[in-house]
């Protein structure tokens, strides 16, 4: 007996290694075009959540930290996910002008330019689509509102850094109803007076904001860039939720709908940084304003929400973790929960692989009736963002094209190096697939080594 169960033991492991080790099936480089009908009823709206520089393993961090190893952050919870490439037209590392200008206009452009092509032509964004169907329109930033990823919405410019110049097409151009963020010092008190001529309210903190109930609304809330969650004064600063809740309210009221582009800036200043605890925190701050976007959606089937990002951020890699399973969510005050926060942070191992931007694929959480019949956790270019929204604003069938499995091993260094090519892997479908048939293989051969074993 002794000897049968030792030759079935190994014939067991044996057949596992063999089976694991079977390759995938050939990768077709076909791409297929998935489709989905929308059937929503009322005037179509949009909200669309770019956390700049959140990757798959930014979402990892955050969600051990808020929930643990077996919950899952708000964002998770959508209707469809997918996976995204990022590369800008002029290089494989994009920077958040090149891809905001994907999102926005569904047209790869170079590294800095800001909703311009790589001949310099304006480019027409979602938001001004948007507003030629008389749809009031929104843009919120945890950054300076002249920031590349909001400037991509709403300005045109050959640089992201002409901060002069995307500041004068806010006030003098863009028409925007209501914008709020960081960027104080970025205008001038002419402007300011300018837009207050215009009909807008003009507010600074958190309290002057929650007194707006109507109208248009510029907040400034930050001479640069908003503080970090881990650092916000909560009684100055508004949240990114306490935003997007002020905003979905006010945008909401126009029976034309509306768009709504908020972006976590700062996940990826933190991540520059390599500020485990700071990164984190603000990917949860921004989770939490998806929930508030979420709660809207669920009750309105005429609004789609999108949550994804521009890029990924220096590389990160969880790697383990010693957490308990006190959650911040079992404490009542959110200045405990802030500390908690951190404390489990700081209990998780990470890696930061790289010394920029990465072009791994960042994964994109969609919610809404319409995403019902597209395949989830294919590969897909983040032009195609830009592509489902202008057809769900048409009423068209939305279309995705699926792109090849990234099959690359990623090199574990990206660098500011525009011609890197480092990768996430995604594995193909088929091999689900085959893993799927070899675990199940494996499960009867235990079975029939047990029966022999009774016997």
């Amino acid at each position: 007996m002794s000897a049968m169960t030792t030759s079935s033991r190994l014939l067991v492991i044996l057949l596992v290694v063999s089976f694991l080790s079977i390759p995938s099936a050939p990768i077709t480089q076909v791409q297929l075009v998935r489709e989905s009908t929308p059937s929503a009823d009322g005037p179509l709206s949009i909200i669309l959540m770019i956390g700049d520089g959140m990757g798959y393993e930014h979402v990892e961090l955050a969600r051990l930290v808020e929930v643990g190893e077996y919950g899952s952050l708000k964002m998770q919870d959508s209707d469809w996910n997918t996976s995204v490439t990022t590369h800008s037209a002029n290089a494989a590392v994009t920077d958040s002008a090149a891809a905001g200008t994907a999102i926005a206009t569904g047209i790869k452009t170079n590294n800095g330019y800001v909703a311009k092509s790589t001949s310099l032509v304006d480019l027409e964004t979602i938001l001004e689509f948007a507003q030629t169907k008389n749809k009031s329109t929104g843009v919120i930033s945890t950054c300076r509102l002249v920031d590349a990823t909001p400037a991509c919405f709403m300005t045109h410019t050959d640089s992201r850094y002409n901060f002069d110049e995307i500041a004068r097409q806010i006030v003098e151009e863009a028409n925007v109803d209501v914008l709020l963020g960081g960027g104080l010092d970025y205008f001038d008190s002419s402007q300011i007076s300018t837009m207050i001529t215009n009909g807008y309210s003009v507010v600074y903190n958190r309290t002057e904001l929650a007194s707006i109930t109507s109208g248009r609304v510029f907040g400034l809330f930050a001479d640069v860039h908003m503080d970090y969650e881990y650092d916000r004064d909560y009684s100055l600063q508004p949240s990114i939720a306490e935003m997007t809740n002020k905003s979905i309210e006010l945008l909401s009221q126009d029976s034309d709908g509306f768009f709504l582009m908020v972006e976590g800036g700062r996940i990826d200043l933190a991540a520059h940084d390599e500020d485990n605890v700071r990164n984190a925190l603000d990917t949860i701050a921004f989770d939490n304003a998806v929930d508030i976007a979420l709660d809207y959606v669920e009750a309105h089937n005429n609004t789609i929400l999108i949550v994804t990002a521009d890029h990924e951020t220096e590389g990160l890699v969880v790697l383990s973790h010693n957490l308990n399973s006190e959650l911040p969510g079992d404490l009542v005050s959110e200045t405990d929960r802030r500390t908690l926060r951190a404390e489990r942070v700081n209990n998780i191992t990470v890696d930061w692989t790289a010394s920029y931007h990465t072009d791994w694929p960042v994964p994109l959480y969609a919610t809404g009736d319409v995403f019902s019949n597209l395949t989830e956790d294919i590969l897909i270019d983040n032009t195609d963002i830009y592509n489902m929204m202008k057809d769900f604003y048409l009423g068209n069938t939305l279309n995705v094209t699926e792109l090849p499995p990234i099959t690359t091993e990623p090199t574990g260094t990206t660098t500011t190096d525009t011609t890197s090519t480092t990768s996430t892997p995604v594995i193909p479908p088929d091999s689900y697939l085959i893993l799927a048939a070899s675990v199940g293989v494996v499960i009867i051969i235990l079975a029939v080594v047990l029966i022999i074993k009774r016997r």
